[in-house]
């Protein structure tokens, strides 16, 4: 039974893993773009005197809106900040436990942020909400789209922890670490002989 639900399981994030790379990728092209709207509103401001694109307000909705789209990808290459001082002394199955708490905690935050978001946006809509800018943007626009990076993160979290829960559950400490787990220095030495030979 168990190998049955951690193959599906092992599906499923290899999708999630793939989303979550197109996302961070389609929220580096957003910041690309932020470079362009900044520098048009310079040489506009210089040459004619006005802005020409309302930089300031879209590259605020850009930030938000990339930084919500590669939270899953983060949360996959296990580049989320850690202070791991006492976790590395555990003995494996301890620390695969301490994983699971963890991502349980971070599935937990996120529902709770995806339903405030809703409510934000909810609120937007009905209420006709539109920035108090010369664009005057529906503000449920650019929450939608902020929206869209923090539901995927919360699905990618809540896999990410069924998949561990699974693994603990079959024994398989390896995988969890594999997963979860804080990156030991091996794995940390290979991803950079892997980013210097590509």
């Amino acid at each position: 039974m168990f190998h049955q639900v951690n193959s599906f399981l092992d599906r499923v994030l290899a999708g999630v893993q793939t989303g979550s790379l197109w996302l961070a990728r389609a929220g580096g092209v957003l910041i690309l773009l932020t470079v362009v709207l900044v520098t048009i509103e310079v040489m506009s401001r210089q040459f004619i005197g006005r802005s020409a694109v309302h930089a300031t307000e879209l590259t605020g909705y850009i930030m938000a809106i990339s930084a919500s789209w590669s939270f899953a990808y983060t949360l996959m290459c296990k580049a989320h900040i850690r202070i791991d001082a006492l976790y590395l002394n555990f003995p494996m199955k301890v620390r695969g436990a301490l994983d699971l708490v963890a991502l349980l905690a971070m599935a937990m935050f996120s529902i709770l942020v995806v339903d405030a978001v809703y409510e934000v946006i909810s609120a937007s809509y009905s209420g006709g909400s539109t920035a108090n800018t010369p664009l005057g943007t529906p503000l449920w626009m650019p929450q939608a789209l902020w929206m869209i990076g923090l539901v995927w993160f919360g699905f990618a979290v809540c896999v990410m922890s069924l998949r561990v829960l699974f693994a603990l559950l079959s024994g398989q400490s390896d995988r969890v670490q594999e997963l979860a787990g804080s990156p030991t220095m091996d794995e940390q030495i290979k991803e950079e002989n892997r980013e210097a030979h590509s």
